[in-house]
């Protein structure tokens, strides 16, 4: 994808996804969310794998808000990031 600038964003993960990552939060050098998943997946262990590879097969299996917002799972697709933007994952909330 040509010269894309990397940029530093801070990753916050809740519930099962921070303990896939064993943190609940990371600062990462990433393009866009899709750069990010990818980071996740590669460098946090099978478990994060597992989960990232889930989402990517159903985009309803986690929750990604960029900078507080739920841009829903086909706008998050490619969606760029700038540096100190926040992005917290989490599983879906149920309840009942």
């Amino acid at each position: 994808m040509g010269t894309s600038i990397m940029v530093m964003v801070t990753v916050r993960l809740f519930a099962t996804v921070r303990e896939a990552a064993g943190a609940s939060r990371l600062r990462l050098d990433v393009r866009d969310v899709d750069d990010l998943l990818m980071a996740l997946r590669r460098g946090h262990g099978p478990a994060m794998s597992n989960l990232i590879d889930g989402y990517l097969a159903d985009r309803e299996r986690l929750v990604i808000l960029v900078n507080g917002r739920n841009h829903g799972p086909s706008s998050l697709k490619g969606l760029r990031l700038v540096a100190g933007d926040e992005v917290a994952i989490f599983p879906p909330v149920s309840g009942g």
